[in-house]
């Protein structure tokens, strides 16, 4: 009899538990990529075990609730992995040089965010998110800005790699429109969190971007714009057109990106690329071109690169891949298909990398 009535006690609150599991679901999730890179070039070659050349190694947990009347919470939180070391990657707190924290701990560089979203309103997210310039980017490389075969829009780009909030910011107000017809949005702005005394670097740090997205059937059009808040270069402006045609098992690629600073280089790049499914295998491949023009106006540097690849997939959630690059520099460039290998090269000098290696997904 005590048992019935204390489990006709507890019965409300199992109810309510129950009630809150349906409406609330929280995700392990990640990505493990290993493999080995070769890269040479004219100063010297390099051997090594790499994490993420396929895609970057993560691991993340993800969760949503149901508020009710069309509204829902969400999170998001995103670690980096060097599987290859044990280590993390490392993060920003600023977007600034001075705030890049690698104690090789584990971070959550790569998402840390709340979210509220509504059916018809959109979602609103508070944290370190993907800026919309990168998004604008990533989407439109067939090798998605990873490993040897991440195209020279990347790599010579002034901002998708070579600043702190280049392709996340932290700090950030991030809004995501519903899709309106066949058109889609989303901006941003991060802060550097300086205090404003009026100093020249008060406002470093700061980005304020905007994407929009054009879907139609086999088209996928992309234009973002973005500034950067950058004191030693009187601020660096980007813009990025993105565009994507599917014809079957093929997929054309492009991708036109132009980075403008006040008073120092100024890089256009072009990309055009491809992948093509069969079975179980794709292939990828793409041709791009960065060009760096000095503040006089001339040439500081000029590199294309070609990129070969493929995947092929043993099961749905593990790959092997290979992914070979080569570069060809002149104006005194001296770029690498993959620096993350470490091999160097000469000004006006050649290089090549090749990625083998396994992606599991889980």
């Amino acid at each position: 009899m005590k048992f019935i009535q204390n489990t006709a006690a507890g019965l409300p609150l199992l109810l309510c538990s129950l009630a809150a599991s349906a409406q609330t679901g929280v995700t392990l999730y990640g990505i493990a990529d290993l493999g080995v890179t070769y890269a040479s070039g004219s100063l010297g070659h390099k051997l090594m075990v790499g994490s993420g050349q396929l895609s970057a190694s993560r691991l993340g947990l993800k969760g949503q609730e149901d508020l009710g009347g069309g509204l829902s919470a969400s999170f998001n939180l995103e670690a980096g992995l060097n599987l290859n070391n044990g280590t993390g990657v490392s993060t920003s707190t600023n977007n600034q040089t001075s705030g890049v924290i690698s104690s090789g701990g584990m971070t959550f560089n790569r998402a840390s965010y709340l979210g509220l979203a509504h059916e018809a309103w959109g979602e609103l997210r508070l944290g370190r998110d993907y800026s919309p310039t990168f998004n604008g980017h990533v989407n439109y490389d067939p090798a998605f800005l990873t490993g040897a075969g991440t195209s020279q829009t990347g790599t010579g780009s002034l901002t998708v790699f070579a600043l702190p909030n280049g392709a996340r910011s932290s700090n950030g107000i991030s809004y995501y429109t519903p899709k309106l017809g066949n058109f889609l949005a989303q901006a941003m702005v991060g802060t550097g969190l300086n205090a404003q005394n009026g100093s020249p670097t008060q406002n470093d740090g700061n980005y304020y971007g905007i994407r929009v997205n054009y879907v139609n059937g086999p088209l996928d059009l992309s234009l973002a714009s973005a500034r950067y808040k950058l004191s030693t270069v009187a601020d660096l402006e980007e813009k990025v057109l993105g565009v994507a045609y599917t014809i079957g098992a093929i997929k054309l690629l492009g991708i036109y990106l132009r980075n403008d600073t006040g008073q120092s280089s100024d890089v256009t790049a072009a990309m055009f690329g491809a992948t093509y499914t069969v079975g179980l295998t794709t292939f990828k491949t793409s041709l791009s071109r960065s060009n760096a023009t000095a503040a006089n106006s001339t040439p500081a540097g000029n590199t294309i690169k070609l990129v070969l690849g493929a995947t092929h997939e043993l099961s749905k959630r593990t790959q092997i891949y290979v992914t070979g690059a080569t570069t060809r520099n002149s104006d005194g460039a001296s770029a690498v298909p993959s620096s993350q290998a470490g091999a160097i090269t000469g000004p006006n000098r050649g290089a090549r990398a090749l990625d083998i290696g396994v992606r599991h997904f889980f």
